[in-house]
């Protein structure tokens, strides 16, 4: 196998599931502050934190889709390669939120208020990561020496 089939596999798996990424450690980090901050007993209240979570999701996917009528558009590589290297800010602001929420709301109703909340509030600045990307990526480079 040549480190250059490893290299596009890498850039693969960064294109593919960078942003899933993100998301994944902004939900797993607000299930472990619920866990601190409104601890319950029992399990049933996981199941109320998948479930704001994927209703988040839910809603999310309708906003953008417009009823499910828009298609998705696909970002090229190099948005999405610099959209994803700035989610330390969407992962950073949904710590605080889970944290805010957990400790805020408290008891059963904070597990699926945070899950959800923070579900939809990472997509926020992570969409503004990507538009930061995008129009990094349409500027003119800066001007260098001439070449000649």
């Amino acid at each position: 196998m040549s480190l250059r089939r490893v290299a596009h596999g890498i850039r693969a798996s960064m294109r593919n599931n960078g942003q899933a990424y993100g998301c994944s450690v902004s939900i797993t980090l607000a299930l472990g502050m619920l866990d601190v901050e409104a601890p319950v007993s029992g399990s049933a209240h996981h199941i109320y934190f998948a479930l704001g979570a994927a209703l988040a999701l839910s809603v999310l996917e309708l906003l953008a889709t417009a009823g499910f009528r828009k298609v998705l558009e696909e970002e090229p590589g190099t948005v999405t390669a610099m959209g994803v290297s700035l989610s330390l800010v969407s992962v950073g602001i949904s710590a605080l939120l889970a944290w805010a929420t957990a400790s805020l709301v408290g008891g059963v109703v904070a597990w699926p208020v945070t899950s959800f909340v923070v579900s939809v509030v990472y997509l926020l600045p992570a969409g503004t990561e990507f538009a930061l990307a995008e129009r990094a990526q349409r500027s003119p480079p800066p001007d260098g020496p001439d070449p000649r």
